[in-house]
């Protein structure tokens, strides 16, 4: 039986019972015969049978050999709710969350031919932070953003992407060997976020973390960034912790499976990070 956690008075049993057969179906992945059904969702035979009448004049169910099986209409429903959730219009109310939670500057990149293109920045700091504005690009190698989705692609993906922007150096900490970049970015992808240690900008410290789409693809990034001292005073791992929390949270909104969306693990601290970055 179905574990019922909607716990709310107006809810309406029957509409819930339907909606179970409806998430039996789905997990089913396939025709599945009225007993089947029934049983899974905690239902009596003869009432399970009438839902999914029902259900099926309206398209969610269709009539298949073996029993039933979803219709074609709960792919129209999940399209339209495809239609309605992008990184880019939900991105400006991502920033603005994590900037209250985090009292820093906070961003959401997409990667654009080899860059950082920033699509919405929001400033939480009271006094002293970063005022990039959005439609600023950065090269992707030198972002903290940048980082959390290169660590998510091929490395012949990356490779090309370095092909056509060299690795410039931007300050003495800026990655410019495509084998140190490559093992920074399988940490990243094992850690789950990358950060910018004065990589970009001398005094500028950032962590970002990948934002995944319904396929689980990383789609883009968030990130705080602020002063290195005042990173550093407040400790990395507290705000590591706030950007992967943000991330995820991106990521369920833009339907990412739970499994790829709660992939990021904050455990790792950024004070390791910290302690390994040197002169490169």
């Amino acid at each position: 039986m179905i574990e019922n956690t909607g716990q709310s008075r107006y809810q309406v049993r029957a509409v819930a019972r339907a909606l179970d057969l409806l998430f039996v179906l789905g997990d089913l992945a396939g025709p599945a015969d009225l007993t089947t059904l029934a049983r899974r969702a905690g239902l009596h035979p003869s009432t399970a049978f009438r839902m999914l009448e029902t259900l099926r004049t309206r398209g969610l169910v269709r009539s298949a050999r073996d029993g039933y099986e979803l219709g074609a209409a709960t792919f129209e429903l999940g399209s339209a709710f495809l239609r309605g959730v992008s990184v880019w219009t939900n991105a400006p109310e991502l920033a603005e969350q994590l900037a209250g939670r985090a009292d820093e500057t906070a961003s959401v990149g997409v990667l654009d031919n080899g860059e950082v293109l920033y699509i919405a920045i929001a400033h939480g700091q009271r006094e002293l932070g970063i005022q990039w504005q959005p439609g600023t690009r950065h090269p992707a190698h030198a972002t903290a953003l940048g980082k959390a989705m290169l660590a998510h692609l091929p490395w012949p993906e990356v490779t090309a992407i370095l092909a056509r922007r060299p690795l410039v150096r931007l300050t003495p900490r800026t990655f410019t060997d495509p084998a140190a970049l490559r093992s920074e970015l399988a940490a990243i992808a094992a850690r789950g976020y990358a950060v910018d240690d004065e990589e970009r900008l001398p005094g500028v410290f950032c962590i970002g973390a990948p934002i995944r789409d319904h396929n689980g693809s990383v789609v883009a990034a968030i990130s705080i960034s602020g002063p290195a001292f005042r990173i550093a005073e407040r400790g990395p791992d507290e705000l590591a912790r706030l950007v992967v929390a943000a991330a995820g949270d991106a990521s369920r909104r833009l339907g990412a499976p739970e499994e790829t969306a709660a992939a990021s693990d904050p455990r790792r601290s950024g004070h390791e990070v910290i302690a390994r970055a040197g002169v490169r």
